[in-house]
């Protein structure tokens, strides 16, 4: 099946019209953009709401698998929830600082996401409500994230997380080469290569009624916008409260045991090409097997062998974009001996094979030398 690279969003997306049949409702002010038909079919339907607070309806689907540059170059926090997709009833939420790098899409798969995004204004404020909602490792990791942006931006180590935000968010964030920032984010913190910074969480009744009455708000002109700011607002309050959930109720273990599950997590990113049985990993930080699986599932939403499979082949993508190594060394350095497992293991997670998502790339390269 071909691969399409596409790098600048004009590559494939065209302005589109508020008449499209396919939106759900729509007005002049807003911006619609659809995919151009050799590479797939459907729109991104950006709403705005006030300067600092936009919706956004995507519903689209790629003909090919697709290897695409994502660069956001204003700062935002975004909230996700997921109607269609990999993972269909999901809500996540996540920050955008400005890094360029490389997105997969697989074919044929239906993307259908109400969107959210707030940006540098309110930002912080938004920032501060998950903060606190946070568990404290979860948040440690957050703050690290924060830091080492601030020092790829600003050459230097910021006073504090808040500091560096404040920073961040003052101007408009210049793109970092994915090598150097990939590689500054893994000798700060190791375990942020399989930390999950997303939070997803599945989506309650209350979120899918919310997004029913989003996607059929039956107004027009100011009285449409202040109904669906007042619905993206209770859609978000809905997802702070699911977060005061995850850190009251969804850790059933006490703050010396869920450390050691952290720290069970880095053992497995800085050890990925001779990893310790989970007896071994046990017994190194202090817990039974049973503890040590049910940890893992309510921390990192899966078992430790799947953990460490998606840690390594994050570092193989990440190894596979920025380097020149062969993908047989690739798969080595990330704890792969067999080379067609290591290739069926990134094909199920990306949509692509190794060797044809490293050409890709090296392709690129060339063109924009």
């Amino acid at each position: 099946m071909p691969i399409r690279f596409l790098n600048q969003v004009s590559d494939y997306l065209q302005p589109g019209s508020p008449s499209d049949s396919r939106l759900f409702h729509a007005a002049s002010s807003d911006q619609i953009q659809v995919w151009s038909p050799q590479v797939g079919q459907g729109y991104v339907q950006t709403i705005p709401l006030r300067e600092d607070l936009s919706l956004v309806i995507v519903d689209d689907t790629m003909h090919n698998a697709i290897l695409m540059n994502t660069y956001k170059r204003e700062a935002s926090l975004e909230f996700e929830f997921q109607l269609a997709g990999p993972a269909p009833g999901q809500s996540s939420l996540a920050p955008h600082f400005g890094m360029k790098g490389p997105n997969t899409r697989p074919a044929q798969q239906r993307r259908f996401n109400v969107e959210i995004f707030f940006g540098p204004s309110a930002f912080m404020t938004y920032y501060q409500l998950i903060a606190e909602r946070l568990p404290p490792q979860a948040l440690s990791l957050f703050h690290k994230s924060v830091e080492c942006m601030h020092r790829n931006q600003f050459g230097y180590q910021a006073a504090s997380p808040q500091a560096a935000l404040t920073q961040i968010l003052s101007r408009t964030v210049s793109p970092l080469p994915l090598s150097k920032s990939i590689a500054d984010f893994l000798l700060f913190a190791p375990e942020m290569l399989g930390s999950n910074h997303t939070v997803q969480q599945a989506m309650v009744p209350e979120m899918h009624q919310i997004i029913h009455q989003i996607l059929s708000s039956p107004y027009s002109g100011q009285v449409r916008r202040a109904y669906l700011e007042r619905k993206v607002l209770e859609l978000v309050t809905l997802k702070l409260d699911a977060l005061e959930q995850l850190r009251s109720l969804s850790y059933p273990l006490s703050p010396g045991d869920l450390e050691r599950i952290y720290q069970a997590g880095k053992v497995l990113t800085c050890h990925l090409q001779n990893p310790p049985s989970i007896e071994v990993l046990a017994r190194q930080v202090g817990l039974n097997r049973l503890k040590l699986n049910r940890g893992f599932h309510h921390v990192y939403g899966t078992t430790p062998f799947r953990y460490l499979r998606n840690c390594r082949l994050q570092l193989a993508q990440i190894l596979l974009t920025t380097s020149e190594l062969a993908v047989k060394e690739v798969a080595y350095r990330v704890g792969y001996t067999n080379c067609s497992r290591f290739a069926n293991a990134f094909h199920q997670k990306f949509g692509l094979n190794p060797k044809a998502f490293q050409l890709q790339i090296h392709n690129r390269r060339l063109q924009q030398t």
